[in-house]
């Protein structure tokens, strides 16, 4: 269904956007205020790694991912595989095993050595699903021998405003090195701007390649672990010459207001308004014909992307 045909969200792009906590995906995440690391004994929590503001549709294939919270279970290097379940009114709607893959732990300003807080994010999830009554739903994970539970709800495709696979990619106001569109930095990645701005959306798509368009902010991100997406897109596009990257900032003028993101002057790109987006970071891949194939929210690493650029 066309983007134009739906109604906005509930709750406003700046109001997701601005604000430490709600750049990123980790909303109502229980430790955000904690140091690293959890309590042994205490028992595992879920947290949802998507926007509750009408992102997850029924009656699509699509990818609900999520994260668990360490609460003194030990880090391992493989975490394996967990079985999860989706339910409804106590009925099993989904029952399958889910990959846990580990977050990266990574402090690029170089200051892993200093004092800092934020989640303690030990594993994420993602669960591709196709369910097809908007709802309420609980998603159960058995890990070591205990069970967490996440409470999330499906939206009729109608009432989603972010752009769903199945969709047509809208035109989407594309800043780059040449023409920057206002929007100063380009680019926030921490050792210098990426290459991924020498070119407008249109521009790749007209050449009748797939593209894989990220828009992210890696140095306004507010968590841990949606940071180092970026990097991890630059990590494997070289495996795949035949698709287009780019990526697009989130905000217009954090220059301006010296980063202060509850600056009410602070604006958002116009690809984010253009995405009708009220979080980041968010990968859409695009087919040639401009449909979009999938869309990856929040953390993501470099297998399972590996796995969604292979689809295209």
């Amino acid at each position: 269904m066309p983007m134009a045909s739906r109604p906005p969200s509930t709750l406003t792009r700046r109001q997701l956007l601005r604000g430490a906590g709600l750049v990123a995906l980790g909303f109502g995440l229980p430790s955000l205020a904690g140091a690293c690391g959890g309590s042994p004994g205490e028992d595992p929590q879920l947290v949802a790694l998507f926007s509750p503001a009408g992102v997850l549709a029924a009656g699509i294939d699509q990818r609900i991912p999520f994260g668990l919270i360490d609460q003194g279970i030990p880090l391992r290097e493989e975490t394996g595989r967990f079985p999860m379940r989706i339910l409804r009114d106590g009925d099993v709607v989904v029952d399958t095993e889910v990959r846990g893959r580990l977050v990266a732990h990574d402090h690029p300003a170089g200051d892993a050595g200093q004092p800092h807080q934020h989640a303690s994010l030990l594993s994420y999830f993602a669960v591709r699903a196709n369910i097809p009554e908007p709802g309420v739903y609980d998603l159960q994970l058995d890990v070591d021998g205990r069970t967490a539970g996440l409470a999330f709800q499906l939206f009729d495709p109608a009432d989603i405003a972010v752009p769903l696979p199945g969709d047509a990619l809208p035109v989407v106001s594309f800043p780059t090195f040449g023409d920057p569109l206002g929007v100063d930095p380009i680019c926030t990645r921490f050792g210098g701007p990426c290459p991924l701005h020498d070119r407008t959306v249109d521009e790749a798509l007209g050449a009748g390649r797939p593209l894989a368009l990220l828009v992210a902010t890696p140095a306004y991100c507010a968590t841990a672990y949606c940071g180092p997406v970026l990097d991890v897109l630059l990590d494997v596009r070289e495996e795949f010459p035949d698709v287009t990257f780019l990526h697009a900032e989130v905000y217009q003028n954090p220059a301006e207001v010296n980063g202060n993101l509850l600056d009410p002057d602070l604006r958002v790109a116009p690809a984010v308004d253009d995405l009708g987006l009220d979080f980041e970071p968010s990968l859409f891949l695009v087919d040639a014909g401009r449909t979009i194939s999938d869309r990856i929210d929040n953390v993501f690493d470099h297998d399972e992307l590996r796995t969604a650029l292979g689809s295209l």
